[in-house]
């Protein structure tokens, strides 16, 4: 087997930067690029559509995890299959993924011996051309050109900014450089021309990695989540927590540089309740299927002042928005536990409030959480804070230290 890396920094020396027309990339590579279809058994139709490209001379191609997840989720009923427009076809066996970047390897025997792609770790020069290929909408082989624009800088699980447009389908297809090389994996987009990729550099440590046959799948994807949520869960709890005033509180705020911050403040003139809202989340998350992603951390505070009404009314009113969940985390009874939660008041930094804690499980992937935790002032008549932290995906007792250090971050500004 043959796989092309391009992993030192000489490679560009030795061969000048060709100034390819988008026509004749696309007449260079278009045989390296196939669609992927997940077919259900049952029905015998496609159930989804994405693409790939073929990184080995013995038929190894790349493409999403989110491509392929029905595919990995439900092993039985469904299969996988590659296409290409001169309507050739056949099977594809899933090697490995990294869940985390959004990647899959597999192999289709009878795409040995076709042409392939080498990938690049190096990055492109800001504004540098690139061509991106995959099959939108089902509509057949497609090439669009855009422009470099560096790594999203708020962003948990680094991607590359690229000015185009890649469409659904086309999820899973490479974006090539100036020299032909690889540099990322379509993975999504934001429309207007604003488009995201993973670093190739993440295609070459799967391929690269040692195999570890005598785990699961499924083992393999646990041990990569968890791995994960230590990578930046830890390092959140070690650091000092960044705080923000909101009115009368100190809460926490921008805790790293991929937590990004917006406020609201109710500004309806017929309103009972002054109501200003600071949220905050990271900016991605790892998909795991339609109905679950995980490895995010979110949170939100309310300020609430009573205006019209009296102490009775605003309090029925906080009992009631306190009771309401914040947002449906996804999942269902095959995939998670039932929510554990736990009640209680605590007193600490000038404030009273009540605390409630809530956790659960992941029946595929042993270690790993849900934590949910609400918290509301409970010492003035007129006035209350109410903070939400929502963590997906981590470690039960990392999550726990981390909402602990998040609770004892709030508290009453001395005037």
């Amino acid at each position: 087997m043959r796989v092309l890396c391009c992993l030192l920094l000489w490679l560009p020396l030795l061969a000048p930067a060709q100034d390819w027309s988008t026509e004749a990339v696309f007449a260079r590579h278009q045989d390296a690029v196939v669609q992927v279809r997940i077919i259900d058994a049952k029905g015998g139709a496609k159930r989804s559509i994405g693409s790939g490209f073929l990184i080995s001379d013995d038929g190894q191609l790349i493409s999403n995890f989110h491509v392929v997840s029905d595919f990995v989720n439900h092993p039985g009923e469904f299969r996988a299959e590659w296409h290409t427009d001169d309507g050739s076809n056949g099977e594809l066996e899933l090697l490995d993924v990294d869940v985390v970047h959004d990647l899959a390897l597999l192999r289709g025997e009878a795409l040995a011996n076709r042409k392939f792609l080498a990938v690049e770790s190096n990055l492109p020069k800001m504004g540098e051309r690139i061509f991106s290929l995959g099959v939108p909408y089902d509509l057949g082989l497609t090439i669009v050109e855009g422009n470099y624009n560096g790594l999203l800088e708020k962003s948990l699980y680094e991607r590359i900014h690229l000015t185009a447009s890649i469409n659904p389908g086309m999820s899973g297809g490479p974006a090539i450089d100036r020299f032909g090389n690889v540099i990322g994996v379509n993975v999504a987009s934001a429309g207007d021309q604003v488009s995201f990729l993973v670093p190739s550099s993440y295609v070459i440590g799967l391929l690269t990695r040692e195999p570890n046959e005598d785990t699961d799948l499924f083992a393999r994807i646990g041990e990569q989540l968890i791995a994960n949520q230590q990578r930046y869960l830890g390092d959140l709890t070690q650091a000092p927590f960044v705080s923000t005033r909101l009115g009368a509180f100190e809460v926490p705020g921008a805790l790293a540089r991929y937590v990004n911050c917006w406020s609201q403040t109710d500004q309806d003139n017929d309103r009972l309740v002054d109501h200003t809202e600071l949220s905050c989340q990271s900016e991605d998350d790892v998909y795991l299927s339609d109905e679950l992603t995980t490895g995010a951390l979110r949170f939100e505070h309310e300020l609430m002042q009573a205006r019209d009404i009296g102490s009775r009314r605003f309090w029925a009113m906080m009992e009631r928005h306190f009771a309401m969940f914040y947002g449906s985390l996804g999942g269902s009874k095959e995939t998670m536990t039932e929510f554990y939660c736990q009640s209680d008041f605590v007193a600490a930094n000038g404030l009273k409030s009540k605390l409630i804690l809530c956790v659960r499980g992941y029946r595929d992937f042993t270690g790993l959480y849900d934590v949910v935790q609400r918290l509301v002032s409970v010492d003035s008549d007129t006035q209350a804070l109410q903070s939400t932290l929502v963590l997906t995906g981590v470690d039960r007792e990392l999550g726990l230290d981390f909402a602990r250090r998040f609770v004892a971050a709030i508290a009453r500004v001395r005037l």
